[in-house]
């Protein structure tokens, strides 16, 4: 009970330092919350909007349903503000037609709300729907159970739909409509300099000037940096499509998004030729080498080199990439001195195979990382 207790505390209060944060970030532009902010603010003024159209211009008989329609249609974007309201139509009709068949091809309402709504029910799965799929069984199952599918409501509910969905669409479109790119570029800064630290401290681990740490391993860390990676390209996404449809939408931030994703390419091939060299040195391929075979010091040190002067090569790269001049190059030549050192060290290692072929995997996994980062 009283580590029942203590969880629900350490719960309340994480929520509680979250809340506080959020409060505090919403003054902060370009952040997730000042953007949730102003979705909640523009959901507000959409709905509003279409409970005065529907309720006192129009009068029409149900203006929530105007109302709920525009509130389902804010969304983050302008472009996913667009298919969710065509969704949403879509599955509303789906939702009469059917409650109407229903009410035809069955006896009574109970029967009719049976049939109907097992069949919008399947209906709603339908991929191209989305999350907008449940509004075929709710439409089904309303206009059945308030009788309303004669020709008359038939028409108010998809007028009263088609309101909602265009008022809402209409707000996010010309209320600031959301341009998620600034965000990215410095998740993009983040993950390239977490890449880079991450290399440096192989290298120094390899020098013998640092520890790996305690139950870790360098493939686990290097596999947690890719988990950081696929929340990057989750963003880069959201910010492309924020930039679709958008009436704002300029030329820079255009050119700023195809920079961004050149250097997301980047950090993910540099990334997984980290991978395949972590792998290597501790992760399965090591596995397969007996525990008495270890790499001499020299060759350590030379490998270290290696990466060092490859990580300088990378950062240029990423920041040249990120800053519109990724046409200029840049200047490799010491990685490429370092890794031929490697490679004549490599060739003169002597007769013990086994030694060799280890040296070898990693020369490997070298020139590969470093052909990554000048790519």
């Amino acid at each position: 009970m009283r580590m029942m207790l203590h969880g629900v505390r350490d719960g309340v209060g994480e929520d509680l330092r979250g809340m506080r944060r959020f409060l505090r970030d919403m003054a902060r532009r370009g952040t997730w919350a000042q953007e949730t902010a102003t979705q909640a603010l523009k959901a507000a003024i959409a709905s509003v909007l279409a409970w005065i159209v529907a309720a006192h211009l129009l009068a029409l008989p149900m203006p929530y349903l105007a109302a709920w329609a525009a509130l389902v249609v804010v969304r983050p974007t302008v472009h996913w503000s667009v298919l969710t309201g065509l969704r949403q139509l879509v599955a509303v009709g789906l939702g009469v037609v059917v409650a109407v068949l229903a009410v035809v091809v069955t006896p009574g309402k109970e029967l009719a709300l049976a049939v109907g709504v097992s069949v919008a029910f399947l209906i709603g799965y339908w991929p191209r729907l989305n999350d907008q799929g449940l509004y075929v069984p709710f439409t089904a199952l309303f206009m059945i159970a308030v009788d309303s599918v004669e020709e008359p409501f038939v028409v108010v509910r998809l007028l009263e739909t088609a309101l909602g969905a265009g008022i809402g669409m209409a707000v996010n479109l010309l209320i600031e409509p959301p341009a998620r790119v600034r965000a990215v570029g410095t998740r993009i800064r983040q993950d390239g300099a977490a890449t880079a630290e991450f290399l440096r401290q192989i290298a120094a681990w390899l020098r013998e000037e640092s520890e790996r740490g305690d139950g870790d391993t360098w493939a686990g860390r290097a596999k947690r940096l890719d988990s950081h990676a696929a929340e990057t390209r989750s963003a880069l996404d959201h910010a492309n499509d924020s930039l679709r449809l958008n009436p704002h939408t300029t030329s820079a931030q255009t050119d700023a998004l195809d920079r961004f994703h050149a250097g997301f390419e980047l950090n993910q091939r540099v990334l997984r030729a980290t991978r395949a060299l972590t792998d290597v040195l501790d992760g399965p391929a090591r596995g397969a080498i007996p525990d008495d075979l270890a790499l001499d010091a020299e060759f350590c040190g030379d490998c270290a080199t290696v990466i060092e002067e490859t990580v300088d090569v990378y950062e240029g790269r990423l920041t040249r990439i990120l800053t519109r001049h990724d046409s200029d190059p840049g200047d490799s030549s010491s990685a490429d001195e370092a890794l031929t050192a490697l490679e004549r060290r490599t060739h003169a290692a002597g007769d013990d195979g086994v030694m060799v072929e280890m040296q070898a995997t990693v020369l490997v996994a070298l020139r590969r990382l470093l052909s990554e980062a000048q790519s």
